[in-house]
């Protein structure tokens, strides 16, 4: 077992962010996601509870190349629900073998019930997004409206489809280094609520900005270290 200090892991943190920060600054925006692309970012942030998001990810295209969730005529919930529940129980090939994904039903319950909230209520993704241009505001009206969708899943999604960078993807990870740093004494590995969310949320941008980052490029960068240190087996040191 490999020990680390706090104060080492916060430095190849810091390292890992500037070198984030640098590769988005020359990286060429998109400036437009068609829906169709929103789509299939939402479906994976769903599919990625409980799920390791690779898989997820996998799962999620396959959904995307069926063309389900972008057909002009409106299927009602319980056959979009039945078909993408066919779809996710399908075994299909993932990392040199076949798997099946772990929860087909309940998931497929959950897109079918947000892809009908989201159409009923604005018509498409794109146009929810272009109505909240708070990410916060966004977060929070996906997280109380979409089923399947939590603050974490939210934000993902906000990540991914709006490059949004002002808000922290607060995953087992990201969590773990919260605790390690003393940032905060986390009790669990999974903050469910949504003002439970965003206290842990605000103590993480206050330590972003004293190492002067974004809180979206923090956490992605103590993912990418915290990741890594569970790879080896690592403790920490006082």
């Amino acid at each position: 077992m490999t020990s680390i200090t706090a104060d080492r892991i916060r430095e190849v943190v810091v390292c890992i962010a500037e070198d984030i920060a640098v590769r988005l600054g020359s990286r060429q925006r998109t400036s437009h996601i068609n829906d169709r692309e929103l789509w299939r970012e939402l479906t994976c942030c769903v599919l990625s509870s409980q799920v390791p998001y690779d898989l997820a990810k996998t799962a999620a295209l396959r959904i995307d190349e069926t063309g389900v969730l972008c057909k002009r005529q409106l299927l009602k919930q319980e056959k979009l629900r039945d078909e993408l529940a066919e779809l996710l129980s399908t075994p299909f090939p993932f990392d040199g073998r076949c798997r099946r994904y772990r929860f087909p039903n309940i998931r497929a319950r959950q897109i079918a019930a947000a892809f009908c909230v989201i159409r009923e209520e604005w018509g498409s993704l794109s146009e929810l997004l272009s109505h909240h241009s708070d990410a916060r505001i966004a977060r929070s009206w996906l997280v109380t409206n979409v089923p399947g969708v939590g603050p974490k899943q939210a934000s993902m999604f906000l990540r991914n489809a709006a490059g949004s960078y002002d808000l922290a993807i607060l995953d087992r990870h990201v969590l773990h280094y919260m605790k390690a740093v003393k940032l905060c004494s986390v009790e669990t590995l999974h903050v469910a609520t949504i003002s439970r969310y965003e206290h842990y949320e605000n103590q993480l941008q206050q330590h972003a900005q004293s190492l002067g980052h974004s809180v979206g490029l923090l956490d992605w960068a103590i993912w990418i270290v915290m990741r890594t240190a569970s790879k080896i087996d690592c403790q920490w040191a006082s």
